[in-house]
């Protein structure tokens, strides 16, 4: 009986994993990581590689795929927001955000370091991508554009609450 489990709870195994990720085919690139969803709605990616020192960051705002990040240790700002996707169109990448825990002592001082990357792409200019550090949270803001379309999509609202309030108002003083 016990030599009939010993072939049955692998077999177990095998059955409960979908066949394609047991058997990928030859010539599929690689998947971007799925996020692990266990963290409420965040989103967590694990870019370690199987090997290595890693660190956690965050990557927030402008960016394609925003979330927390365990990336190698040797990961620089740029590599992140290319982890992310890249920028969206509405990115302003002149002021790129690195907000950093530092402790001073016993206390926690955060550093907020601006960076330009703008600048780093016309000119190499290695001080515009910095390493990352465990715990580093960068943040991509938006340009005017991604303000311009907030106010609008606001506006667009208001509208559409007085449109139908109006309408209402039309219909039950003119109903019979």
């Amino acid at each position: 009986m016990w030599r009939l489990c010993l072939y049955l709870v692998p077999l177990a195994l095998v059955w409960s994993q979908p066949p394609r990720e047991l058997f990928p085919r030859e010539g599929t690139p690689p998947q971007r990581p799925l996020p692990y969803t266990g963290l409420g709605g965040a989103a967590y990616y694990d870019l370690s590689f199987g090997a290595g020192l890693t660190i956690p960051v965050n990557l927030w705002g402008y960016v394609r795929v925003p979330g927390r990040y365990l990336v190698p240790s040797s990961t620089t700002l740029v590599q992140l927001i290319s982890f992310g996707g890249g920028p969206t169109e509405y990115a302003r990448l002149t002021d790129v955000r690195i907000i950093r825990d530092v402790r001073v002592d016993t206390t926690i001082v955060e550093r907020v370091l601006v960076y330009n990357l703008e600048l780093y792409q016309r000119t190499g200019d290695p001080s515009q991508n910095p390493l990352l550090y465990p715990g580093d949270t960068v943040i991509v803001p938006g340009g005017a554009l991604s303000t311009l379309e907030v106010v609008v999509g606001v506006v667009r609202d208001v509208l559409l609450i007085l449109q139908a309030a109006i309408t209402l108002a039309l219909f039950f003083r003119g109903g019979r």
